[in-house]
């Protein structure tokens, strides 16, 4: 399955990497040098507004674990 284009956004120090594949998009998360990483590392979504959403999710959540 070809990656047909491909955004890169940053949110909290994380950068996100998406990528549209298939039908819909899938988003990497990716720490900066002085962060752990997240769990889940990655999302699936339909739409781009959606995989942002739940990326910000995550690393939202992680920051609030840390705290």
């Amino acid at each position: 399955m070809a990656h047909l284009k491909s955004s890169h956004v940053e949110h909290r120090g994380y950068s996100f990497e998406l990528i549209h594949y298939g039908a819909g998009w899938r988003l990497h998360i990716m720490p900066g040098p002085r962060l752990p990483s997240t769990n889940p590392d990655h999302v699936l979504a339909d739409t781009v507004e959606d995989a942002l959403t739940k990326a910000r999710a995550i690393v939202d959540h992680h920051f609030q674990g840390r705290g």
